[in-house]
């Protein structure tokens, strides 16, 4: 069993952006606010002219949990594993898993970058893993 989000005409560009393998947030035409989860309008200025923004995909941990009692049959299997609070190079947080990333090496700070997964045909999730080390730095 697989829980599967379900769009809606506000969400849509999100699952079409994750299915073409990009990370697209809403952003304010007027005051330049970015922000998830998607909102009909501006959380700052409460302006209705919104565009979706490609974002880096790179960031760090902010906060995470260690989830070991599945709150859903479709994750028993999984348990643990990591969900967290990710703070995008651009700014916005979203919670994501933690994949690839053993509960116990898991910290605050940690540098993470996406990772899509797709879990039904047609249907991708952007996710977070640790980020691989950069071979120019």
């Amino acid at each position: 069993m697989v829980i599967v989000p379900k769009a809606n005409s506000l969400s849509q560009p999100y699952w079409d952006a994750a299915r073409d393998g990009q990370l697209k947030l809403q952003q304010c035409s007027h005051c330049s606010h970015m922000w998830h989860p998607t909102l009909p309008n501006c959380p700052r200025c409460q302006s209705r002219e919104i565009i979706w923004t490609p974002v880096s995909g790179r960031g760090t941990v902010y906060s995470y949990t260690v989830v070991h009692h599945a709150a859903h049959v479709a994750m028993a299997k999984r348990v643990p594993y990591v969900v967290a609070l990710i703070t995008l190079q651009e700014g916005p947080r979203l919670v994501s898993n933690l994949l690839e990333c053993a509960p116990h090496e898991a910290h605050i700070g940690m540098e993470v970058e996406l990772a899509f997964q797709e879990i039904s045909p047609g249907v991708v999730l952007p996710q977070f893993r640790p980020a691989t080390a950069d071979v120019n730095h």
